[in-house]
């Protein structure tokens, strides 16, 4: 999956790059999302040396969108639905609390995984792999007006 979004900020090694806000944004949560709604940011690292109105190539993988949503989405419905069937071995109210006690906890688990796993591996983070247009070109500059 790539998408292109312009580099609003740059700071050390890390840049942060913001996109215009497509319907799979409602249910990654990798990005924060601005006030408005219309656009989604996030912080990567900076490894081409990005300025500041560059628009830029964002990557991950297919794959691993797929595995990451998969925790996201399976975890906790595995979870509820044990505790949907260990309360059925009680009350509807221990039913339900149970239910809802691992819906709990599989949105913790995966918050976990999420924070502590996943993104450490390569290909989970997204990643810039090209600069499409340079602030200059993209804001009609001429390369004279660069070198002043």
């Amino acid at each position: 999956m790539t998408e292109q979004g312009v580099v609003t900020k740059v700071k050390g090694g890390r840049a942060t790059v913001e996109f215009d806000r497509k319907s799979a944004c409602d249910s990654c949560h990798m990005c924060a999302v601005t006030k408005d709604g219309m656009k989604v940011k996030i912080v990567i690292e900076n490894s081409l040396n990005a300025c500041v109105g560059d628009v830029v190539n964002v990557s991950m993988g297919e794959r691993f969108v797929l595995t990451a949503a998969l925790i996201v989405y399976i975890i906790p419905l595995v979870l509820v639905g044990i505790g949907v069937g260990v309360g059925s071995l009680l009350t509807e109210l221990a039913q339900v609390l149970l239910a809802v006690g691992g819906l709990i906890v599989g949105f913790v688990i995966a918050f976990l995984l999420d924070r502590f796993v996943i993104r450490k591996k390569k290909g989970f983070a997204p990643r810039m792999t090209e600069i499409c247009a340079p602030a200059a070109v993209r804001t009609g500059e001429s390369a004279k007006d660069i070198d002043k």
